[in-house]
């Protein structure tokens, strides 16, 4: 007993190191490389989602423009991202035994 909150707050740190770690590697690093994209793979034609994690780093990083020329869907899909990855980060939260509690000593 005392460790159930161990997994949620482990899964939220988890997510905040990644967000991190994608702050700080440069866009050039994702530019350079062959594409993963099924799609453009097998059909040689880039899907609705290409470019997406290039466009989100260039946003992370200030270049709105070059983020735009990326994929314009960024305007829309970073919003909704950090919308739900915030709300899970809040309900984990919520869900630790500390938090259901109260304060302590109450």
């Amino acid at each position: 007993m005392g460790r159930e909150w161990l997994l949620p707050a482990g899964k939220s740190a988890f997510s905040l190191i990644c967000l991190c770690v994608f702050m700080v590697v440069p866009t050039s690093l994702l530019d350079s490389g062959h594409s993963i994209c099924l799609f453009r793979n097998v059909f040689g034609v880039e899907c609705p989602g290409c470019g997406m994690i290039r466009a989100i780093s260039s946003v992370f990083h200030g270049n709105f423009v070059q983020a735009f020329q990326y994929n314009k869907l960024v305007v829309i899909v970073l919003p909704l991202l950090c919308y739900t990855g915030l709300k899970k980060i809040a309900e984990d939260w919520a869900r630790t035994p500390a938090r259901r509690r109260g304060p302590a000593g109450a």
